[in-house]
Order: structure tokens, then sequence, then C-alpha cells
């Protein structure tokens, strides 16, 4: 516990800042005689509002009966001494004290319901109390009555200021808030649209045209074979002595390799002379098996008769090399050629769309391509292909031209329809709370020639307050209505001073309205 000795002239400013500076949770106020603080129960009060707020407990000490009797009414304990605050253990009722009480002081009653403490203390220890402070010299009969009449008339100036000018009002308002959503929309885009639309949530979208030329030089893998079958001249012998040999056409005669050769007509070898004996010879026109330059043999190469003769009487020979044989392949475009080429081109029409789409040259600003939307259009090439078909070159060109589109959608419009939904879920009487407000567009899909955008928002709205209407509304109501009004703009905490206190002052410049950070409603808007 601490003792705080105040002087005469101690405000009641210096008192309540010497408590504060005081760390001890029970203090105790020696007041002199003649204390400014002991001339109006206000002070009292407000002495012990300032203590409470801090965490302190006070007690009066002086010597003054009328100032104790003032504090008493304030609702503070008094001593009349210092040793009577520290209990010492000498202290016992009087023993004559008057009627009414165990003292025999009679305590004041309190002009309010808080509660009151009145220390007694006998006579011997009064004389112990100290005074604190100059003594006073002894007054004259006409100047009391003059001090007196003043302070009487200080008292009732003191309190009508009190009730014009003292009492204040602070009030911390805190405005309801409410969560809006998580909401989850579509806009989606179409080409039917030609402007957005907030009730239907769509956004126009549009098919952008692209021209398409692909051209390749493709290898001839067609060949055109030219073909001849040699011919010549072969020359049978018959040596039989006993008749003639006929050898029909298209018979066979070969080389030893197997390289045959057809004759071209019927052909008889008479017989051989006996005396002198001499074989006969005829000759025959032949013509190769197979066309090519295996047909073209030398001289004396054929030797093998035709099937079903004697080689003992019957030969043949080639007198002279056959010629005229050939095999010759030249490069010549086949419809094989033409179908490969046409299939390579078309495969490359998607190619050159993908790499025209994400060039995106020509494509407004802000818009964006959707490359699975591509489409092809019908393809001409760019020479009849038939007129290629036979051709005996080693190389050709040929090339396609086609019209591709693809979707794009500027998606600007997205976010801002989503804002206009999210501020049309704000109730009357609140605000959509800006920073609060969060908008998630996740990736879009395609579906045929539509786009759609999911999107995910949710944001704050806060309670309108109008700071000057509501204290104009609640100027002069009574603590419980003003709050019972302010409630429905926000948590509401009214503080007055002094405590005592039961209405909002009329005075504008005494209440003052701070709002502080939005709080969450239990009860829905």
């Amino acid at each position: 516990m601490a003792v705080l000795y105040l002087d005469v002239d101690d405000e009641i400013t210096s008192a309540a800042a010497r408590i504060r500076a005081t760390e001890d949770e029970r203090i105790a106020i020696v007041l002199p005689f003649g204390s400014r603080l002991a001339t109006s129960r206000i002070n009292f009060r407000l002495l012990a509002r300032e203590a409470t707020e801090h965490g302190k407990a006070i007690e009066i000490v002086a010597a003054d009966a009328s100032a104790r009797a003032l504090a008493t009414s304030a609702g503070l304990v008094v001593h009349p001494s210092v040793a009577a605050f520290e209990g010492g253990p000498d202290y016992v009722p009087p023993a004559d004290a008057g009627a009414g009480s165990p003292g025999g002081f009679a305590p004041m009653a309190p002009d309010d319901d808080a509660p009151t403490s009145v220390i007694l203390v006998p006579r011997e220890s009064a004389a112990r109390v100290p005074v604190v402070g100059r003594a006073r010299p002894p007054v004259r009969p006409g100047v009391a009555v003059g001090v007196g009449l003043a302070v009487v008339a200080a008292i009732a100036v003191l309190a009508l200021l009190s009730v014009t000018l003292l009492p204040s009002a602070s009030i911390v308002l805190a405005p309801w808030s409410e969560s809006i959503g998580p909401l989850n929309v579509e806009v989606v885009a179409r080409t039917d649209i030609t402007a957005p639309n907030s009730t239907t949530l769509e956004i126009p979208a549009r098919q952008y045209a692209f021209e398409l030329a692909v051209n390749q030089t493709f290898t001839t893998t067609g060949v055109r074979v030219t073909e001849a079958k040699a011919s010549g001249r072969v020359t049978f012998q018959n040596c039989d002595t006993g008749g003639s040999v006929t050898i029909p056409a298209g018979s066979r005669v070969a080389t030893s390799s197997g390289v045959g050769f057809i004759t071209q007509s019927r052909i008889t070898v008479k017989r051989a002379n006996l005396f002198p004996f001499s074989c006969r010879t005829g000759d025959v026109a032949v013509v190769a098996e197979r066309a090519g330059t295996d047909g073209n043999v030398a001289a004396g190469q054929i030797t093998k008769i035709p099937p079903g003769y004697d080689p003992i009487v019957l030969t043949v020979t080639n007198q002279d090399p056959t010629s005229g044989g050939v095999h010759d392949e030249t490069p010549q475009i086949s419809q094989a050629d033409i179908d490969t080429a046409l299939a390579a081109l078309n495969a490359a029409l998607p190619a050159e769309l993908d790499r025209q789409v994400g060039l995106a040259t020509g494509i407004p600003s802000g818009t964006t391509l959707y490359p699975e939307t591509k489409l092809l259009g019908p393809t001409t090439p760019t020479l009849d292909p038939k007129t290629l078909l036979g051709q005996q070159v080693p190389q050709f060109e040929l090339g396609l031209g086609s019209t591709g589109t693809v979707l794009g959608v500027d998606a600007a419009p997205v976010r801002s329809l989503a804002e206009e939904r999210l501020r049309a879920r704000v109730v009357a009487g609140f605000s959509l709370d800006e920073p609060s407000v969060v908008i998630d567009i996740a990736a879009p899909s395609v579906v045929g020639n539509t786009v759609s955008f999911p999107i995910t928002m949710q944001a704050r709205q806060i309670r309108d307050v109008d700071q000057a209407a509501l204290l104009e509304a609640i100027r002069g109501l009574d603590l419980p209505a003003a709050r019972a009004r302010l409630a429905d703009f926000g948590d509401v905490r009214v503080s007055v001073w002094p405590d005592w206190v039961t209405t909002v002052p009329s005075n504008p410049a005494r209440v003052t309205l701070t709002l502080s950070e939005p709080r969450p409603t239990t009860v829905p808007p």
C-alpha cells in the first residue's frame, strides 16, 4: 500500500496523475484542511473512477470531518488519520461516542446506492491525526459567513457546469459485416452474342479466318519400261542320210546358258548325201523368248536343238550375233505418286493453320484464340492432278489451298460481369468492401463453338454508417436507447464521463463517434 500526501492547491488532474504513477494497488490519499479536492463529491467520484480504470483502490485520509463526509457520500472508504488507515493495534471506538453508531459518530448517508464505509477512531487516536499543509488562523464570524456563502455559490456554479459542460461520451462502433459467397458462376462466350450480357452472363465470341497455302516438290517413283526382243537367224544341220528333218515354227532353240529363241517359220532340212557324204543345212529366223538385252548373244552361242530331235544327226547354231534386245526404264508420274503427294499436302495444311494461329497476325489485341476449335475448309489443288499423270519427269510440284477458322474471345468482360453479379448480392444499407473482393477465373473449357469460364468469387459487405447523422440521432438519448439505436449499425461500446452520467450529452462537442474494424454479424442483414 502507498500513502500520497496532497497539498491544499493540488487539482484533481495532479491527483489522478499521481494515482497512475503509483505501482501499489491500495492507495491512501491524505487531504489537508482546505484542500480544493474536498469541495465537491464529483471530485471524489472522478478519483474513484480513475483508480478503478487502472486497477487500484483508493481510500481517503482527512482530519476534516466535512471532507470525510463528501468522500463517504461518493462511496469511498475514509479514515481520520494515517494510523487508522494503517490499522494500528490501539484503534478502538471512543468511550463518549454519541448515539447512532458504534463509535458515537453518525455517518452521512450518500445520495446514491454506492457502498459507504466509515472508519471510527477514538478520541485519543484522533490526537495523532497529522495536520497536512499550513495551519489555518482563527476565522472571524463575519468572514466565516462570507466564506460559507462563497463556497455554496462555487458549488452551485460547479454543479451547473458539470451538467452543461462536464459530461462527455465516447462511442466506438464496429460496423456489422457479412461474407458474400463463395459464389460459383459461369460466363459463356458464344458466336451468336454481339455484346456482353450481365443477365445471362454471356459475352461475344468470333470466328477468325486464315488463308492457307502449302506447296511441295515430290520425287517421281513411277517407272516407264521400254523393252524389245532380240532377233537373228539360226542354221540347222541334218547329217541323217536316212531322211529329211522338219522343224515347225515356234520351236525353241537356246544357248548353253538357257537364253531361248523361237523359230519364226517351218523349216525342212533335206537328208544328208551318202556318196560323197555331206550334211545338209537350212536357215530360219528366230526371236528371243524374252525381251531385253539378254537376247543379244554372240555368234555361235545358240547350240541347243528343240526337244525331241536326235542331237547326233541334228545340230543348230547362229552364224551371226542376235541383236535388237532392249530394256529401258524412265521416271513416269503414276497415280500412286499423285495420291502420295495429295496426302502429304493435306497433312501439312493443319500444321500451317497452327502456325498462323500461333502468329495471330491481324487478331485484335486482348483476343485469345482457342486452337481446339480450328476447322479446315475444302481444299483446292494448285493444278489438276490428272494433268500430271504419265509425265516422264523425275520430280513434280503440287500445292493445296484452303481456308482455316478458329474461335477467338476477348475475355476482358468476364471479370466485370462477375463483379457486377457480386455487387448485386450487396443488400440495402451495406456497401461492398472493395479490398475484400476475390475473383478466381479458372481455365476455360471449350465445347463446340462455345467457351466457358468457371468463376469462384467472394467478398465482404459492411454496414453503411453516417457518423454525423448517427450523432444527431442519439443526442440527449438515455444510454440504453442510444445503444439500441446504434446496435442496428454494429457492435457498440459507449463510455461516459463522469460514470454517473445516464444520457448522451446534447452538446455535440462532448460526444465522439469512432469507427473500428468491422465485426461479423451473427444475424444476416
